[in-house]
């Protein structure tokens, strides 16, 4: 399952009662095709699953930092999900090297 998207919403969150910190929505125009939780320090990652067709993927807080780069300087990008065995992907296309736009 992959989804390719343009957009995304960030919620950085305090809350004691969510097991995670960040939640990224991820949009290919304005339909949502996917959303990755960003998991609090010392709580077990959840498996990777499909929630109404889409990829719900459980990273580590730690990983989000490394993430917002790929959102701010990467395309196309896609979201996926191996439903099989719960491996997921926030991923780009092929890359030349030495593509960084940094302006």
């Amino acid at each position: 399952m992959v989804h390719e998207f343009d957009s995304y919403r960030i919620y950085y969150h305090s809350a004691p009662q969510y097991n995670w910190q960040v939640m990224l929505d991820l949009y290919q125009g304005n339909s949502a095709v996917g959303r990755a939780l960003f998991i609090k320090n010392g709580i077990p990652l959840p498996a990777n699953v499909l929630r109404d067709g889409k990829p719900l993927l459980h990273l580590p807080i730690n990983d989000f930092h490394n993430i917002l780069l790929i959102l701010a300087l990467d395309k196309p990008l896609y979201i996926s999900l191996v439903p099989g065995n719960g491996i997921g992907t926030i991923s780009t296309s092929t890359e030349a090297i030495g593509n960084l736009d940094t302006t």
